[in-house]
């Protein structure tokens, strides 16, 4: 399996609106028939680790105290699947929680 498989899988994972009332399991699934139940379940494990680095940035301030590109080339030495959508998702999902929850008024 190539790299651009998760990266794709990853920004199904972190669709949000509507797509959330299916569960990502079965978004998974649907998306992308031809990886296997083992591997899906792989990734899901993984994308929770993102999704705990993206809150770390957020944490520290997102686009308050990082470049967009400091914040990719942390992302992407840590998950160098991660191509531009999945990158730009992460990105944004990283500042929209800084502001939900404060982080960028420190």
């Amino acid at each position: 399996m190539d790299s651009n498989t998760k990266s794709d899988a990853y920004a199904v994972w972190a669709e949000w609106g509507p797509a959330l009332r299916i569960s990502r399991e079965e978004r998974m699934a649907e998306c992308f028939p031809e990886v296997s139940e083992a591997d899906r379940l792989a990734f899901l494990s993984e994308f929770e680790i993102v999704r705990a680095e993206i809150w770390k940035v957020a944490e520290e301030g997102a686009e308050k105290r990082h470049t967009k590109e400091a914040f990719e080339k942390r992302m992407t030495d840590r998950f160098p699947w991660m191509k531009r959508e999945a990158l730009d998702k992460a990105w944004f999902l990283a500042n929209y929680y800084a502001w939900h929850e404060g982080y960028d008024k420190r």
